[in-house]
């Protein structure tokens, strides 16, 4: 199938469909041509911004894809929604990018990647971080060889969200609202880090408002020896943003707001040595992250590389993301599926 205009319907016109939306504008292969929506205000805001008919609004996604012109369906709905509507728009014909996480467990993400096979479908998530300047800087330091063989890993990123929203009753809204992101990061940097097992303990401060853990602290093994030291959550007092590598060369040090904003101090530290400011991000300009994300994802629809946010390779972090679960439940290590497993999904369909 090749997409020469790609036609999109919005499902679910929130804060990260217009943020997709900002990047799409520019896009001269993109129209904006129906929205979905259970809030008749949220549609008629859509039809006021984006210039759109009465006959391109819906509240019905089935009803949309049999009466509206899309090709491609962007679905930013809450998450135990993914899978439902991710199968109506492949059952349909159109082509799904979701919101991460794909669906709210493994077996269900496994089942829509598998139904994309079947369909000759190009499924693919909304995992844009990484592609923010903060970690395409660290990728290109580490390749350079500067840490030589990373080994060890320290990941600390967690938000004072003190409004729970939607996710305040969702079952593990760490891992699977957060973790995905960190997990696809962390490959992005480091593209051959193969899970082998994990542990996780959850807890909830006393003054979070959500309703089940939505604090983790992991250990992760990957093949090779390479260990991480895992903290993510959502009820800090103040935000926390630590990302060190170490390596038999030395080791680098990133900390800031969040993962999603791109000020960020550099030190590195030669083996033995003290650690010193460094700029990596000098020359890089801040972009929005969208753009290129949508860059490659129209690339591959008309037949270019799969790109890392593809369902099947997605497969990857869910995997992991099931057996800390697990190991939560467990109070124990968990092996991770080896990776073979997903990859046995990952062909691209022609």
């Amino acid at each position: 199938m090749h997409f020469d205009k790609i036609r999109t319907m919005i499902v679910g016109m929130g804060g990260i469909s217009r943020s997709m939306l900002r990047a799409l504008d520019s896009k001269s292969w993109h129209e904006l041509v129906a929205v979905v929506d259970v809030n008749p205000d949220a549609l008629q805001r859509a039809a006021a911004d984006y210039s759109l008919p009465e006959a391109a609004l819906f509240t019905d996604l089935a009803s949309a894809c049999q009466n509206s012109s899309a090709n491609a369906v962007l679905i930013n709905t809450p998450s135990e929604l993914h899978y439902a509507q991710a199968k109506t728009a492949l059952e349909a014909g159109l082509t799904p990018l979701v919101a991460k996480p794909l669906a709210n467990c493994f077996a269900q993400s496994r089942d829509l990647a598998n139904l994309a096979l079947e369909k000759r479908i190009k499924l693919c998530v909304g995992q844009q971080m990484r592609y923010r300047r903060h970690y395409l800087s660290v990728a290109e330091f580490v390749a350079g060889g500067a840490l030589g063989a990373v080994e060890q890993i320290y990941f600390l990123s967690a938000k004072p969200r003190h409004q729970a929203r939607n996710l305040k009753h969702f079952l593990q809204p760490v891992l699977y609202e957060m973790t995905c992101h960190h997990l696809d990061t962390l490959f992005a940097i480091l593209p051959d880090l193969a899970p082998e097992s994990v542990i996780c303990d959850g807890y909830l401060p006393s003054w979070s408002p959500y309703g089940s853990d939505c604090m983790i602290n992991g250990l992760f093994r990957f093949r090779g020896g390479v260990h991480m030291l895992y903290h993510a959550g959502y009820s800090t007092q103040s935000s926390c943003y630590e990302l060190r590598l170490e390596g038999t060369k030395g080791a680098l040090r990133c900390r800031g707001i969040h993962m999603s904003n791109d000020t960020m101090d550099y030190e590195f530290a030669e083996r033995g040595g003290a650690f010193s400011p460094i700029d990596l991000d000098r020359g890089r300009p801040s972009t929005d992250p969208w753009s290129q994300f949508f860059d490659l994802w129209y690339v591959y629809l008309n037949g270019g590389e799969e790109p890392p946010f593809s369902g099947s390779k997605n497969l990857k972090i869910l995997s992991v993301i099931d057996a800390a679960i697990e190991s939560l439940e467990r109070g124990a290590f968990v092996e991770i599926p080896s990776s073979p497993t997903c990859q046995a999904l990952a062909e691209t369909p022609s």
